[in-house]
């Protein structure tokens, strides 16, 4: 018995049309056997393959799933897997009233969210989604909207998905999610790409490099294999402690098991700055396929004046292109104005929410498409939506404290 038998012996098939049926998967039981098939479908998802693999959507689920309820969806044309949509469904607050919302599987750490395909051409690709919303439609009909939110705009993904929505005649609203600084192209060494940076980045570099030398030893140090991992993450998250930025409530221990999967990949790159053996900054990158991913940057503030992270980042950078040989760095997400310098190329995450044509769902369109423009675009309804979101929460305040 082949494995993709043994996953449908617990599996109902629905027939859509011209040989094409769906599964879907709802306990994690039945996703846990689907490694195999699943990296079957990631191994053609190119340079984006770390973020759409088994094992990057298993330990997602380990830490973020919690009460939220899986549903996965398996597109099969005869008996040959060719689409995953993989999604979940959550109860939320959205515009002050409860709905019931599937959307694709990620949250703040993941750089993007999309479908896998099995090397489909355009109008397969675009039959397979369609097939999914008529499924959701006809077969699944508990829901209210469809949150496709972080999907790249390269490669025509999101132009794809919009005009198959669009053809379908449904009701959506249209977003842009973030962006993603990167630059791609890189044709020259290390050394080169450091000298192309804008002046005032190479200035405090150089300087912030001997300002550093004149207090001790300081040593840049990558980590790739899994050898001592808990302990370098360790230091990782004992600069992340000292850093800017907030604590994180979503994941604490994410970075944890996804430094663990990376270097079991080969795309673990970890570095550090160390001053006299101690470490003062950290960043965690993945590389795959020509391209490193930049995930997260972390410094200790009490030597935030020699700029670690700078330093930090140029040397990353130039063992990214000279023994990586990559041509292309992605800081991923996010619009704060210092990965301009070092990427400076834009583009975006969109996102698209599907409304269903019950009542509930051609409401929740009206209040999206019509009813909060026109609030927003008016002075007083924008004070009046300001005074009464203000009293809520104060009257919830008086309550609980009575």
């Amino acid at each position: 018995m082949s494995l993709e038998e043994k996953v449908e012996m617990n599996s109902i098939n629905y027939p859509v049309e011209d040989g094409y049926s769906i599964r879907k998967v709802t306990e994690l039981s039945e996703f846990e056997k689907l490694g195999e098939l699943w990296d079957t479908l990631a191994n053609q998802q190119g340079v984006y393959k770390p973020f759409l693999c088994f094992d990057w959507f298993k330990i997602w689920l380990d830490h973020f799933l919690r009460d939220q309820k899986l549903l996965i969806l398996l597109v099969h044309k005869q008996n040959e897997l060719c689409t995953i949509a993989p999604c979940l469904i959550k109860e939320k607050h959205w515009g002050g009233i409860n709905v019931r919302k599937i959307e694709l599987i990620g949250n703040a750490y993941s750089p993007f969210r999309y479908f896998l395909f099995n090397g489909l051409n355009e109008g397969e690709t675009q039959r397979s989604i369609s097939y999914i919303l008529r499924f959701l439609l006809k077969e699944y009909r508990n829901w209210d909207m469809v949150d496709l939110s972080g999907i790249p705009e390269e490669d025509n993904w999101f132009d794809l998905l919009r005009v198959t929505i669009k053809e379908g005649g449904l009701k959506y609203e249209e977003s842009v999610c973030y962006g993603d600084w990167y630059l791609d192209g890189i044709d020259c060494s290390g050394d080169e790409y450091l000298n192309r940076l804008p002046d005032k980045i190479r200035k405090d570099v150089s300087y912030c490099k001997r300002r550093l030398q004149k207090m001790g030893q300081y040593e840049f140090r990558l980590i790739r294999g899994d050898e001592r991992i808990d302990y370098y993450m360790d230091l990782y998250y004992g600069v992340y402690a000292k850093s800017w930025q907030e604590r994180e409530g979503i994941g604490p221990s994410f970075h944890r098991d996804l430094a663990k999967i990376s270097a079991k990949h080969h795309w673990l790159r970890l570095g550090f700055l160390l001053l006299n053996d101690y470490p003062i900054a950290s960043q965690f990158w993945i590389s795959w396929k020509g391209t490193a991913f930049i995930l997260k940057t972390v410094y200790d503030q009490d030597f935030k004046k020699y700029s670690p992270g700078k330093i930090l980042t140029s040397e990353m950078a130039k063992f990214a292109i000279d023994f990586d040989k990559v041509k292309t760095i992605d800081y991923v997400q996010g619009d704060e104005g210092y990965k301009q310098d070092w990427t400076p190329k834009r583009r975006e995450r969109k996102g698209v929410v599907v409304f269903n044509n019950s009542i509930k769902g051609k409401s929740l369109e009206l209040l999206s498409n019509r009813i909060r423009p026109m609030v927003n675009r008016n002075t007083y309804l924008r004070k009046a939506k300001a005074i009464i979101k203000g009293y809520i929460p104060n009257r919830i305040e008086e309550v609980t404290t009575l």
